[in-house]
């Protein structure tokens, strides 16, 4: 994920370099399509807002925290990263004012700093006139179909969501900007301080083209990212990306149920249950979030009896709620003993 508004304008500068300029169009006639060829809620997901604070905090356009400090953009991702290929599209029309390919699109892993300074990966930028210009970034190696100077229709098909760049999972990052400055395609605001959201959803298009309710009706101020049941404490990084195997020996020194949640409120809690094969709970526990996180990783589990684990599937449920008491998200997760 491209985190901070500096690390976006390094990669937008390499792209637009010595680039053309597009036709003028009235700047206030801007009307985005969404950038996928996807459904939100079926295939893609918003994985990630634009942050509309300008402060120290971050909040998306609904005021919550499913943005990040700094983040300019908004990233949308495959349900399934494994499916097939989902074509990123041009939001508007306009010319191809930078692009690059070739880049590796494998998930970024932590301490690998390869791919410092050209964060955006292989990507594409277009000028739409007036002083607006959108951009994707991450894409996937040798999907990108466009080059510099060509003109595109909305709908055309820039390239495919992959990894690349400053990407830790696929997706791709959708960024619109007017004079240079970042701008949220879902309230037309730009970050500010304080910021310009709205709690309550209100009705409204924003930037987009007509009224899209399946992009607005799939705001959710909190999500399970990842979960999973595993045999000692896990790895982060590891649970983010593979994950851990679905069996394992009965001989298993502790069973750990761990979840990672974007958009934590601090008052929110965790609960973990965890089920012995007949249906038995034999672990519960539940974690407070001291305070608000874009991204929040907790696990918790047991040792083994003293007569030790019964062959069998064990499964793990967890159940976030709001600081009101609200349920907002709930994954389960099974291991197998063998």
């Amino acid at each position: 994920m491209l985190r901070t508004t500096r690390a976006v304008a390094l990669a937008a500068a390499v792209l637009l370099a010595g680039a053309p300029r597009a036709a003028a169009q009235d700047a206030a006639g801007l009307r985005l399509r969404l950038p996928v060829g996807c459904d939100i809620g079926g295939d893609c997901w918003f994985r990630q807002y634009m942050d509309l604070d300008a402060g120290r905090t971050y909040h998306d356009h609904r005021c919550g925290l499913r943005a990040s400090e700094g983040h300019a953009g908004t990233d949308i991702a495959p349900t399934d990263p494994d499916g097939a290929p989902i074509a990123v599209l041009a939001a508007a029309a306009g010319t191809v004012v930078g692009a690059r390919d070739g880049m590796d699109d494998s998930p970024l892993r932590d301490g690998d700093d390869s791919r410092r300074g050209r964060e955006c990966g292989n990507g594409v930028r277009i000028d739409h006139g007036g002083g607006w210009s959108s951009q994707y970034c991450h894409l996937r190696r040798g999907s990108v179909t466009v080059g510099r100077g060509d003109a595109v229709a909305a709908g055309d098909v820039l390239g495919a969501i992959g990894s690349s760049g400053a990407s830790d999972t696929p997706h791709v990052h959708f960024q619109v900007e007017r004079d240079g400055v970042p701008v949220d395609p879902f309230s037309g605001a730009q970050a500010a301080s304080p910021p310009r959201c709205d709690a309550a959803g209100a009705p409204g298009r924003g930037l987009w083209r007509a009224p899209r309710a399946e992009a607005f009706a799939a705001y959710r101020p909190t999500v399970v990212f990842r979960a999973g049941l595993t045999t000692g404490p896990p790895d982060r990084d590891r649970a983010r990306h593979e994950g851990y195997p679905a069996a394992a020996d009965v001989t298993a020194p502790a069973l750990v149920g761990y979840v990672l949640v974007l958009g934590a409120a601090g008052g929110t809690t965790i609960d973990t249950f965890i089920n012995a094969p007949g249906g038995e709970r034999i672990f519960e526990s539940r974690a407070v979030v001291e305070r608000d996180f874009a991204e929040y990783f907790n696990f918790a589990g047991r040792r083994p009896p003293a007569d030790g684990w019964s062959r069998g599937a064990y499964r793990a449920r967890f159940v976030v709620s709001g600081p009101d008491g609200d349920v907002r998200a709930e994954a389960t997760a099974r291991l197998a003993l063998e």
